[in-house]
């Protein structure tokens, strides 16, 4: 055993600036493996979280973008008229919009005043922030992070201007800046303050963008799921109704198909790792091809030889997976980088299994990377091997 690692420490060591340059052609890979199996960890539980709120989602039935008329809201709440399984129902209207002469974009949405609260708990509007909301038509709820983000708190007027015709600014009064908001990107603020600045310019008011609306139970998710597409079936507006995960997750596929873009990402970079570890690999079975018929004619066994080229290729590759891996996880773990927050997954959670994952991908990596140089190897005729020597 001291012999064996003896000679993989010297193998590694020969030729460091190789040895660093294929570690860091494994290592960078790994490191953008394990960012992106992160990241997709995190929408992952965003809507596992959104599952959790027994909320469906009413849209057009052809187009998101398609808006709905407010008054599908009343005849929602007609299916159930005890309100014991619709819960709440929340007409929203997406206007975006952005400080003037800042180039950030603000995620903005107009919701029905009196049912917002309880339409979304999870924004964790406190009881003075609800009657603040509630008294003041011009009442505005940050998301955490985005107060942060432009220094805002409550009681301070900011002036938005919609990303939606007729763009003209609107002054709101922040009541609440979400300190446990579940979507600390998102503001919100009162639908009827919209209608009433479109009204003024000629707009058409009265539309929503989609509903939302909170069941008392699964069941009542499945049933009302169904019942109001049939509802508005064979109308000029017919919805499509879905849970709230399946709502986003379409949202997300339609807007950049993240997951799907990282999962690619993540095999695109293993695969290259693959090829610059299997290139070293294949420059070092060239370059100590006399050494390998020394060790032939010494008596070394096929097998010996093919586990000291393997053993070669796995340290390597777990060296710089280690690198790789333990990178993102101390900076996103025990470093600034942990507060830093992004859209839908809030903060980077950087898990210690995904990099043990990473870690064995790294080693998966140095085995199939020295396959053909150790068959190669221990396939070597003696005779061949000496006059090699030659």
């Amino acid at each position: 055993m001291t012999l064996k690692l003896t000679y993989l420490w010297r193998n590694l060591t020969r030729n460091p600036v190789r040895s660093l340059l294929t570690c860091a052609a494994v290592g960078l890979p790994i490191l953008i493996y394990v960012l992106s199996i992160s990241v997709i960890h995190g929408i992952e539980r965003f809507l596992d979280n959104s599952a959790q709120q027994l909320r469906l989602a009413v849209t057009h039935k052809t187009s998101i973008i398609n808006p709905l008329p407010a008054g599908h809201r009343q005849k929602i709440e007609s299916l159930d008229p005890t309100h014991a399984r619709i819960l709440t129902v929340c007409g929203v209207r997406w206007i975006g919009g952005q400080i003037k002469d800042d180039p950030r974009q603000l995620t903005t949405l107009a919701v029905d005043h009196d049912t917002f609260a309880s339409t979304f708990p999870d924004f964790g509007l406190k009881p003075d922030e609800q009657a603040a909301w509630l008294r003041d038509r011009q009442a505005l709820a940050a998301g955490g992070a985005t107060a942060t983000q432009f220094g805002w708190k409550v009681g301070d007027k900011v002036t938005i201007w919609p990303s939606v015709p007729p763009y003209v600014g609107m002054e709101f009064h922040i009541v609440s800046i979400g300190p446990d908001a579940a979507d600390p990107t998102t503001c919100w603020c009162r639908r009827d303050y919209l209608d009433e600045g479109l009204k003024n310019t000629g707009a058409p008011g009265g539309l929503v963008s989609f509903f939302f609306l909170r069941c008392a139970s699964k069941d009542d998710l499945e049933h009302f799921r169904v019942a109001i597409d049939e509802l508005f079936a064979r109308t000029p507006d017919e919805t499509l109704t879905q849970d709230e995960k399946a709502f986003m997750n379409q949202f997300i596929t339609q807007q950049f198909n993240l997951p799907r873009n990282l999962s690619i990402l993540a095999a695109a970079t293993v695969f290259v790792a693959i090829m610059a570890a299997a290139n070293t690999m294949s420059m070092n079975f060239r370059d100590r091809l006399n050494e390998y018929a020394t060790l032939k004619s010494l008596g070394f066994r096929s097998g010996l030889v093919f586990s000291l080229i393997q053993s070669e290729s796995m340290l390597l590759c777990a060296i710089g997976g280690l690198a790789g891996a333990a990178t993102p996880f101390i900076a996103f773990n025990y470093t600034p980088l942990r507060e830093v927050q992004i859209p839908l997954i809030l903060t980077l959670q950087v898990a210690a299994a995904d990099c043990l994952a990473a870690l064995g991908i790294s080693l998966l990596i140095g085995v199939i990377s020295a396959i053909w140089p150790s068959l190669m190897a221990a396939r070597l005729h003696v005779v061949a091997a000496l006059r090699n020597l030659e």
